[in-house]
């Protein structure tokens, strides 16, 4: 009694065999180039971008709807300017609350379309997705640093620790070679 020997069959292993070209090896090795999957790394990178961009896109529309209520004429208007004049302690008239908030707002308004017109171009191999991501995020990190270190908003540590987690994810090497190598041809 022998052991059973694999089939010479053209469906080795219930996949069908492609021909292998120069002497029985592929230009890529012995293996014939397949599709890559997007690193593990990219992934989480990619869907922490997804939310921070939801986030900052919702964060802005309300800053925006507050300065449009700050800069409005009725009674609704007048109740939320007396809350802000008493938050800020000094008298702020509704034309310089609402430029305020709608400046206010810009910014993650702006964070959130940039992080996710980023997030989905990380579908695409290409070394300047990668390094494009790895500016904003570097920017992003800076920004929130200074305003930690300016401002003491302790609130923003918590951006900070996503922001530098990505940077991290984003330069491993596994992630880095899957931006940088061209996507395998198909056969």
């Amino acid at each position: 009694m022998y052991p059973q020997q694999p089939p010479n069959g053209p469906y080795q292993g219930g996949y069908p065999q492609q021909p292998a070209p120069y002497g029985g090896h592929h230009p890529t090795g012995p293996f014939p180039p397949g599709p890559v999957r997007m690193p593990g790394a990219a992934v989480t990178v990619r869907v922490l971008m997804f939310i921070g961009g939801v986030c900052g896109l919702l964060l802005g529309g309300l800053l925006w709807l507050a300065a449009a209520m700050a800069s409005g004429d009725g009674r609704f208007s007048e109740d939320f300017m007396q809350g802000v004049q008493e938050g800020a302690g000094f008298p702020v008239s509704s034309t310089e609350a609402g430029l305020l908030f709608a400046l206010v707002g810009a910014v993650p308004f702006v964070y959130g379309v940039l992080s996710t017109l980023l997030a989905a171009l990380m579908g695409r191999r290409s070394a300047g997705v990668l390094w494009s991501v790895v500016v904003f995020q570097a920017l992003a990190a800076l920004c929130l640093v200074l305003n930690v270190a300016s401002a003491g908003a302790l609130v923003s540590v918590v951006p900070l620790a996503f922001a530098v987690l990505m940077l991290v994810l984003m330069l491993l090497r596994g992630t880095r070679a899957y931006y940088t190598r061209s996507a395998p041809a198909a056969y």
